[in-house]
């Protein structure tokens, strides 16, 4: 391979990588499938032959798939793993409301306008 196909099979690359994420909105997204679907398709163009150009494009797409599920699956394992065990954890109020008495009333909140913040100066 020559430089013009490494520096297509890197901006095919890039590119794919951008338009699977979500770092761009809807038209960022579409553009950069654009540019990945040219790229990839003028380095089919400057390969000789074309078959092994799109081996190698298949074989992007299926590693990016396959990066993509294992990190799915390493982010979803601690909930598949856990799922059973409940964890409590007691907050200040937890342990306040447990603490009082169910015979003292419980102290309404009074209404009050908002203040406006001030500077401190």
């Amino acid at each position: 391979m020559g430089l013009p196909q490494l520096l297509l099979a890197l901006i095919f690359l890039c590119s794919y990588g951008v338009a699977l994420g979500g770092m761009l909105g809807a038209t960022g997204r579409w553009r950069a499938a654009g540019v990945a679907a040219t790229s990839a398709i003028t380095f089919g163009f400057l390969t000789d032959p074309w078959e092994h150009a799109v081996m190698m494009v298949a074989f992007a797409v299926i590693g990016f798939g396959l990066f993509l599920a294992l990190a799915w699956l390493l982010a979803r394992a601690p909930e598949w793993f856990l799922r059973g065990e409940p964890i409590a954890i007691e907050t200040p109020a937890v342990v306040r409301e447990s603490e009082t008495d169910a015979d003292v009333p419980a102290r309404t909140p009074v209404a009050t306008a908002p203040r406006r913040p001030r500077l401190g100066l």
